[in-house]
């Protein structure tokens, strides 16, 4: 764990390594639970044959099945459009690591094809309905707050007071949305998959999730607007690597500063190296970078699992994320230009983020998941695709591209960026700037079932995919950067 020269933040540390030490003893037990679960009720299938369709597979025996809702976790209104990095929106409700008592218990399928006993955090709540009431009280930090109500609590302690009167209604929080989103795929089709209700998880993913990619109408959402003779047509790349050296954490500093749990589920890194919950501004700049041109930006996304059978991998402070982690094969962060405009510079330590991570909870209106297959790059969806022999997962992240030229973050951490319209103009009182897309290629065993990381309450739906990245990139790079797009070259 990098040290940084702030002794407010090393300190902070200590405090949070002894949280997350009881914390993962706690963890430990639940897995033992989980594990006795998995042993008494032996099945030799893997979860993939269970819930995906095979030719060898039959379906399951019937059983008792249904799922949880446990509290909601809603995004903020926004209250400012200043600069702001202090009020975190990703705090966890629950940590999942421990099974509290509750006489209603609940079956499903874990990774292994085991089916288990669960009960629901908090006697299970509807969404929304104790949303606050449970917010923060497993928190770890100094910011611990009630997630997104409209008179969220400040935490305290790591979190023990968050969000007594937190727990809005979720939906449109304010902040700028795509301007086209994936179409949702037509009915039918995986509803219809050997397994049925058996294969309804509790913890997510569920049969709805998938779809076949040869089901998903093309369309063009992976395509540019067409360019006028005043836009900006080349593209700029950092090369960053796939996170070989295994940089990973729960964290989140841009949503949850001071929280080593923040997003309560796992993200890779790629480009700078120090990269956790305790990150700010002076220690990307004195930190390494894994980018070959000296890009110091870092960029992060939630993690893919494969739920296979014997995993006994599990996260250890977020225990309803269970299975091995998959790297993906590769990683291109692209810098686009702007269809309408020549674009400006982005800002050092510029923070922007795209997608949801509660889009499932949230209603949709900012998610901005977009999933993909190798060869089928015109069928965008926002489930997961199941992909045929020989091809790959892509998942395809595009970030704000317009900028309100004065902030490098609001309250809401989105409203100082917006998207191009359709045409690629920005919104009035917005300049554009290098527009980000991270495109991911995961090579997966043919049928085994898979799932992001994330938040308990999202059951790990891929409408939830998401992403960040902060600007690090020197003066001299961002130059470079804005002079390729803007001459329409391709620079690598």
């Amino acid at each position: 764990m990098a040290r940084h020269n702030n002794p407010r933040y090393n300190r902070k540390r200590l405090v949070v390594a002894g949280i997350a030490a009881v914390t993962t003893i706690g963890v430990a037990v639940g897995i033992g639970i989980y594990g006795s679960a998995f042993a008494d009720q032996p099945d030799p299938r893997a979860a993939s044959e269970q819930c995906l369709p095979t030719d060898s597979a039959p379906p399951p025996t019937s059983s008792e099945s249904s799922e949880t809702s446990p509290p909601d976790e809603t995004e903020p209104t926004d209250t400012s459009t200043g600069t702001a990095t202090d009020q975190p929106t990703e705090q966890p409700t629950d940590t999942g690591t421990s099974i509290p008592d509750s006489t209603e218990t609940k079956k499903g399928w874990l990774a292994g094809g085991k089916l288990l006993t669960f009960h629901p955090p908090n006697g299970s709540s509807a969404p929304g309905e104790d949303a606050g009431d449970n917010a923060g009280d497993n928190g770890a930090g100094d910011n611990g707050a009630g997630d997104n109500g409209d008179n969220a609590g400040d935490g305290d302690n790591g979190g023990q007071q968050g969000g007594g009167n937190g727990g809005g209604n979720g939906g449109d929080y304010g902040g700028p949305k795509p301007p086209e989103q994936a179409p949702e795929p037509p009915d039918g089709g995986m509803d219809q998959f050997p397994g049925g209700d058996q294969c309804q998880d509790v913890l997510g993913p569920n049969p709805g999730d998938f779809v076949a990619i040869d089901d998903v109408p093309p369309n063009n959402l992976a395509d540019s607007p067409q360019a006028r003779d005043t836009g900006s047509t080349g593209t700029f790349e950092s090369q960053c690597g796939t996170n070989e050296n295994g940089h990973s954490n729960s964290a989140n500093f841009i949503v949850a500063p001071g929280n080593e749990n923040g997003a309560q589920h796992t993200h890779d890194y790629v480009g700078n190296e120090d990269t956790d919950g305790f990150t700010d501004n002076d220690s990307l700049a004195a930190a390494g970078t894994t980018c070959t041109n000296g890009d110091q930006s870092t960029y992060y996304w939630p993690i893919v699992r494969l739920r296979n059978e014997g995993s006994k991998a599990v996260d250890p402070l977020n225990a309803h994320n269970v299975g091995d982690p998959v790297r993906p094969v590769s990683a291109q962060l692209q810098f686009r230009g702007n269809a309408v405009d020549k674009v400006e510079a982005l800002p050092e330590f510029i923070r922007i983020i795209t997608g949801d991570a509660k889009a499932s909870t949230n209603g949709g209106a900012n998610a901005n998941a977009k999933w993909t297959c190798t060869g089928f790059e015109d069928r965008i969806t926002t489930k997961y695709p199941l992909c045929p022999q020989g091809s790959n997962l892509v998942r395809i992240s595009d970030f704000p591209g317009c900028w309100d030229g004065k902030n490098t973050d609001s309250a809401n951490h989105r409203t100082h960026v917006a998207f191009a319209d359709a045409q690629g103009a920005c919104p009035a009182g917005f300049e554009a700037v290098p527009q980000l897309r991270i495109t991911l290629t995961y090579e997966l065993p043919q049928g085994v079932l898979f799932a992001l990381d994330a938040f308990p309450d999202e059951k790990h739906n891929p409408v939830t995919d998401h992403a960040d990245f902060v600007n690090v990139m020197s003066e001299e790079l961002m130059t470079q950067a804005v002079d390729c797009i803007n001459n329409g070259q391709t620079c690598k």
